[in-house]
C-alpha cells in the first residue's frame, strides 16, 4: 500500500531530451501572445504620454525677490574714505599704553564715524596668563545729557570706581553721538587708562532719528523707530570692541546712579547666561517704583489681525515682573524678556550670534514685520533657540537717575 502511494505521488522519470523539451514548452506557454504590430503601438503610447506630461507642466518665469521692493535704499557713503590715523601709537599715559584711531565714512553724509581706543598692554600681559574674568562694560549714550540730571561722565566713572570687580580685569566701551562730548570723553579716558585694560570711545550719528529726543523717547508712537535705532548702536558698539579675551559683557545705562559694589562680581559668579537686576527709580516725595519694565515673564497681547501690527504696542496679558519676586526666597527667577539698564551676558552667548534684534521678531514673516520682541525684549527669544536662558535677580536693586519731570 505504501509503495503504491509513493509511486502515485512521484512523477515518472524522464530522460534528458524529454526534460529539456518539457521545460521549453512550459516557458513558451507562459509568455503573452502578441502580434507583430504590438511593440510599435506600445512605443507610440509611451511617446504620447511623455508629450502629454510636458504640456501639463505650468510655465513659470524666474522668481522675483520678496524683500527688495520692501527694503529702504541706503544713501551712498560719504566722500571720506576709511583711514587708520594711528595704530597702536604710544601715548604719555604710561609705559605700554597705546592708542588707535580709525575714521569710517557714513552713509548719506560727509561726516565720519570715529573709533578711538586705548589699550594698556602692561596690565593685559601681566594678568593674561591666569585671567578668567575679563569683563567688557558697554555704555551707549547720545550726548552730555545722557548721564542724567546734573551728572557727567566723571560721575559715571566714579560709580565704576566703587565696583569690587578688579579694574585690571575690566574694559569699558563708550558710544556717543555728540562730537563735543566725544572730545570730553577722550580726555577723560586718557587719564583713566592706567587702571583699565582697554577703554574704547566711539562716535557715530548716522543711526539717529531726528524726531526722537530725550524728552519724548518713551512715547508709544516712537518706540519702533527709537528701539530700532538703539539696537543698531548697541550691536555696533559690541561688535566693534568685543575682544577674544573678554569672557563677560555688562550693559549699563549711562543714567544709572546706584549699583551695589559687588553686583558685577555676583553676576559673574552666578555662572548663568543672561542676568538682569531689579531697577528702580525715585520720584516725587521719595516714591519708589520699578523702572525697567522690559524685564518680564509670561505672555503679552497679540494683534487680532495682520493689519493691526503697525499700531499695536504690546501690553501685559499675563505678565510678572522682577518686583513681584522681591520678597520671595529665590535669588534668580526665569525671564522671557530683559531690559537694558543693567544687563549681564556671557560673552560667548553674544559671539554665537545672540544680539539685540533690530526688528520685531515675534510674529514676523517674509512680507511683514512682527509685533513684539525688539531690542532687549527679543534677546531671550533669540537665546533660547541655542539653549541659553535669561534670569532676573530680584534681591539685587539698582537705581536709575531721577527724571527732570515728577510723577
Amino acid at each position: 500500500m505504501i509503495l503504491h502511494l509513493m509511486q502515485k505521488d512521484v512523477p515518472p522519470i524522464l530522460d534528458t531530451t524529454q526534460a529539456i523539451a518539457l521545460e521549453k514548452s512550459s516557458v513558451e506557454s507562459e509568455m503573452p501572445v502578441t502580434t507583430t504590430a504590438e511593440p510599435e503601438r506600445i512605443t507610440k503610447v509611451k511617446k504620447l504620454n511623455k508629450a502629454q506630461v510636458k504640456t501639463k507642466k505650468p510655465k513659470r518665469g524666474l522668481a522675483s525677490s520678496v524683500l527688495h521692493p520692501r527694503t529702504t535704499s541706503m544713501p551712498p557713503r560719504g566722500a571720506t574714505p576709511f583711514s587708520l590715523l594711528g595704530y597702536r601709537e604710544p601715548i604719555k599715559g604710561g609705559p605700554n599704553v597705546y592708542e588707535t584711531t580709525e575714521i569710517i565714512p557714513q552713509h548719506g553724509s560727509d561726516e565720519v564715524d570715529v573709533h578711538y581706543q586705548l589699550r594698556n598692554d602692561a596690565i593685559l600681559s601681566s594678568v593674561a596668563s591666569d585671567a578668567e574674568d575679563f569683563t567688557l562694560i558697554v555704555v551707549v549714550t547720545n550726548d552730555e545729557k545722557s548721564w542724567g540730571l546734573n551728572r557727567s561722565a566723571h560721575d559715571f566713572f566714579e560709580l565704576l570706581d566703587t565696583f569690587t570687580h578688579p579694574k585690571e580685569m575690566t574694559s569699558v566701551t563708550l558710544l556717543t553721538s555728540s562730537m563735543s562730548e566725544f572730545d570730553k570723553l577722550q580726555k577723560l579716558i586718557q587719564g583713566r587708562i592706567q587702571d583699565y585694560t582697554q577703554l574704547s570711545l566711539l562716535y557715530r550719528t548716522d543711526f539717529s532719528v531726528s524726531k526722537v529726543t530725550r524728552e519724548n523717547r518713551h512715547d508709544v508712537s516712537l518706540q519702533r523707530v527709537r528701539r530700532r535705532m538703539l539696537t543698531r548702536y548697541r550691536n555696533y558698539a559690541l561688535l566693534t570692541t568685543l575682544e577674544s579675551w573678554h569672557q563677560h559683557v555688562v550693559w549699563l545705562d549711562s543714567d544709572v546712579i546706584v549699583v551695589p559694589p559687588d553686583l558685577v562680581s555676583k553676576m559673574i559668579e552666578a555662572d548663568r547666561d543672561i542676568l538682569t537686576p531689579l531697577c528702580k527709580i525715585c520720584g516725587k516725595n521719595n516714591r519708589v517704583r520699578e523702572y525697567d519694565l522690559n524685564a518680564w515673564a509670561g505672555s503679552r497681547t497679540t494683534p487680532e489681525s495682520s493689519s493691526d501690527r503697525e499700531d499695536l504696542f504690546p501690553g501685559p496679558l499675563n505678565v510678572t515682573h522682577i518686583r513681584d519676586f522681591q520678597n520671595g526666597a529665590d535669588d534668580f527667577i526665569p525671564l522671557d524678556s530683559v531690559g537694558g539698564t543693567m544687563l549681564y551676558v556671557r560673552a560667548d552667548v553674544h559671539r554665537q550670534g545672540v544680539l539685540f534684534p533690530h526688528h520685531f521678531v515675534i510674529g514676523s514673516e517674509w512680507t511683514q514685520e512682527g509685533y513684539d520682541g525688539i531690542e532687549t525684549e527679543g534677546l531671550c527669544y533669540s537665546a533660547h533657540f541655542l539653549g541659553y536662558r535669561c534670569w532676573g535677580m530680584p534681591h539685587e536693586v539698582i537705581y536709575h537717575a531721577p527724571k527732570d519731570y515728577q510723577w
